[in-house]
């Protein structure tokens, strides 16, 4: 093609048609550059494809991310929930100064032991990279945002773990009815929504003590009466706190699915 238009142009010369070649010489220009055009237009083609294909996979990994972090969140809610339910049941007995069986104390007192904490996973599909690869502003914007006050979050959240750890677990020791607590919090599958292979728990293989105090006794307990009533606040407490990440969560998976092809 390149020698076919210098012979052109050779002929026109030869031939003293120097206004025909300058005209030619123009319009060869001409198709060069709209050559050059079109190869470029075809090459950001090819790399705006490339983009929406990077861009799909990231979205599809941020769906599955964010519907895992769903699932997560909303088993923590339910957790603290039987903390609540449980704790106020039990702050009613003793207001009411109802005695109930022990067995029917402990299966009501234990969801106490339960620590839920929420842990959105982390892996190296939120980079800014990736991020700007997503073209809805709205999306970009919640996905930015997303992880700010989850160190606050995990802070209030890590105030029921200590008290879990240093006060509840050593105060139903002291009470005597730690072991008869743990059983019957697994014994109760309610309590037990985050446990993926049940029948682990049959290597637990015990029973409750056959020595315990009065029930009188651990209704009238105040230390146990505080406790039951700081457990009732902070979950709740926490739980508005969850709801927020809930609904943020279920706005991005919503425009997630709106962006996927």
């Amino acid at each position: 093609m390149i020698k076919l238009f210098r012979n052109i142009r050779q002929d026109l010369l030869a031939e003293g048609k120097t206004t025909k070649y300058l005209k030619y010489a123009i319009g060869e220009i001409i198709l060069v550059v709209i050559g050059i055009l079109i190869a470029l237009q075809i090459n950001n083609w090819n790399d705006l494809r490339k983009e929406q294909s990077k861009e799909q996979k990231i979205l599809m990994e941020l769906q599955s991310q964010f519907k895992d972090n769903l699932d997560q969140l909303e088993n923590k809610i339910q957790q603290r929930n039987l903390i609540i339910k449980g704790s106020k049941k039990v702050l009613e007995l003793m207001d009411t100064k109802k005695v109930v069986p022990m067995d029917t104390l402990t299966a009501i007192l234990s969801p106490i032991i339960l620590s839920p904490t929420f842990d959105p996973i982390d892996n190296e599909i939120m980079t800014a990279e990736n991020l700007q690869l997503i073209k809805n502003d709205s999306l970009r914007h919640y996905l930015n945002t997303f992880s700010s006050g989850i160190v606050d979050f995990k802070d209030q959240e890590s105030e029921w773990v200590d008290i879990y750890r240093n006060i509840i677990v050593e105060h139903l020791i002291d009470l005597g009815i730690s072991r008869n607590v743990q059983m019957s919090f697994f014994l109760n599958s309610d309590n037990l929504a985050y446990v993926n292979d049940k029948s682990m728990i049959e290597e637990i293989n015990l029973t409750g003590s056959k020595s315990l105090p009065a029930v009188e006794d651990i209704l009238s307990d105040k230390k146990l009466e505080g406790i039951l009533a700081n457990a009732v606040f902070l979950n709740i407490s926490l739980n508005w706190e969850s709801e927020g990440y809930r609904k943020k969560i279920k706005t991005i998976l919503n425009l997630i699915e709106n962006e996927i092809e």
